[in-house]
């Protein structure tokens, strides 16, 4: 979905930025040394990936934010195609736990205790990975690709209140017999950015090895939003494609939502607090609501065209109607693509 009638409003304001940080941060603009696919593995390939982010490559994320999710971008690599996947692919069950960590150089081999504090379960069930996300442009040194549009999006975003951070996921493999393709990586360096460990199993156990370390984009918002017929609330995530009047798109995803139902983004350029009822509040300022439908995955995106040199100050949330959560409707948490 695409809005002009947004991208007008938009002059009237501050500076666009991103809700994001990649990690590690030296990696925002040049593309890592080698590849890795543990974290999104084929049929028969069960694995567990434990990743550590030492606190000072998360000082671009406000303490008392809430992380929504992480991306990945493919490697420049000759066995990638231009595009990948082909078709869909998807996992019975997907499983992410966020906390806390210990400092990564003295992690061991039972994931679980690389957390500093029992770790919050973000993500569990089924889970779709989307056709054509990834593209292998192929561009020059040292340029990486673009990230793909795909959020391993989480259904309990996690409260970040600053400190190292630890993400493990765990897959049984996807239910494709095709070799997973490679997402980009660096070495790990648990003095500088951090470490990672993997396991060719699930659910995750000890007998981790050490790994190569994802180049990744953490996604953040603020505010949480309220569950819908799920159980858990839908999630909005932002792409990291306009910083300050360059220009470029603003991607503002839903997903974790009922499947073919109607979404209201709403937008504006100030924060609010008001309770909506059910658990649900409103976290923008209503200056423009647009309307906009979930596909069969249930997600559904807002593209927004930011033209050079426009600057504004923007708020986002989105609420979806579902007729079988308490009061019909769910709500996501905001984002906020601005410079405050």
């Amino acid at each position: 979905m695409h809005s002009p009638l947004l991208a007008s409003c938009l002059a009237l304001a501050g500076s666009l930025v991103a809700q994001s940080v990649v990690v590690p941060n030296a990696n925002a603009t040049v593309r890592g040394t080698s590849q890795l696919n543990s974290i999104i593995r084929n049929a028969g390939a069960p694995r567990t990936y434990q990743y550590g982010v030492n606190a000072a490559e998360l000082a671009g994320v406000p303490v008392g934010s809430m992380i929504t999710g992480v991306s990945l971008r493919f490697m420049v690599f000759g066995s990638n195609p231009a595009s990948w996947p082909p078709a869909d692919i998807s996992w019975t069950t997907y499983d992410i736990w966020a906390g806390p960590a210990i400092p990564t150089a003295t992690w061991v081999a039972d994931p679980f205790a690389n957390f500093s504090s029992p770790p919050q379960q973000v993500r569990t069930g089924p889970m779709t990975l989307d056709a054509g996300v990834f593209t292998n442009l192929s561009p020059a040194a040292p340029t990486p690709n673009p990230w793909a549009e795909f959020y391993f999006d989480f259904q309990n975003p996690f409260l970040y209140l600053g400190g190292d951070l630890a993400l493990l996921f765990s897959h049984p493999g996807s239910l494709d017999p095709a070799i997973a393709l490679y997402p980009e990586t660096v070495a790990s360096s648990a003095a500088t950015y951090g470490a990672a460990r993997v396991q060719s199993i699930y659910p995750p156990g000890t007998a981790t090895t050490g790994t190569t370390y994802y180049v990744m984009r953490v996604h953040y918002g603020y505010g949480g939003g309220c569950p819908g017929s799920s159980g858990t609330p839908p999630v909005l995530v932002q792409n990291a494609d306009t910083t300050g009047g360059a220009g470029g798109t603003i991607l503002l995803q839903v997903g974790n939502a009922p499947p073919l139902n109607a979404v209201i983004y709403v937008l504006g350029f100030s924060p609010t607090a008001v309770p909506l009822g059910n658990g649900c509040t409103l976290l923008v300022a209503p200056a423009v609501n647009l309307l906009a439908f979930t596909n069969t995955k249930g997600r559904a995106v807002l593209s927004i065209p930011v033209p050079p040199a426009l600057t504004a100050t923007l708020f986002a949330q989105a609420g979806v109607l579902d007729g079988a959560a308490p009061g019909g409707f769910s709500a996501t948490n905001g984002v906020s693509p601005s410079a405050f």
